[in-house]
């Protein structure tokens, strides 16, 4: 599981972990069942306090998306189609709404903003509208 963390940004290295994780399930790049590195492995991989992972990897677990078993390690959920839900539709909604606002102040016209999500949904391997 490659992940690239930028110290600079104004985002906690453990959100950096959790979005770039998201983000690799999405492009299939990790896949259901998978076994995901231990806390010390990745920690010293990325040259960072285990804390931090650990904290990142609790997170991903609250949400459904690793499953820890005592002994084995840490994995993809195998059942993460059934992790999404209504209540993550919603979260994604009021986001939704944020960028709406942001965009309407930033004088971007929806069909710029459309262009965007539709570019986004390409290359992140989404399924297009069309």
């Amino acid at each position: 599981m490659y992940v690239l963390l930028d110290p600079k940004s104004n985002v906690p290295l453990y959100e950096q972990i959790i979005k770039q994780v998201r983000e690799r399930i999405v492009q299939g790049i990790v896949k259901p069942g998978e076994k995901v590195p231990s806390i010390r492995e990745l920690s010293a991989e990325l040259a960072i306090n285990p804390n931090t992972v650990s904290k990142a990897y609790k997170e991903l677990e609250r949400i459904g998306l690793f499953v820890t078993y005592r002994g084995k390690g840490t994995f993809i959920n195998d059942e993460i189609d059934a992790v999404i839900n209504e209540q993550d539709k919603e979260h994604i909604k009021s986001k939704l709404k944020e960028v709406v606002v942001d965009s309407i102040y930033a004088g971007i016209t929806i069909r710029e903003l459309n262009n965007w999500i539709e570019q986004y949904y390409r290359e992140l391997g989404g399924i297009s509208s069309d």
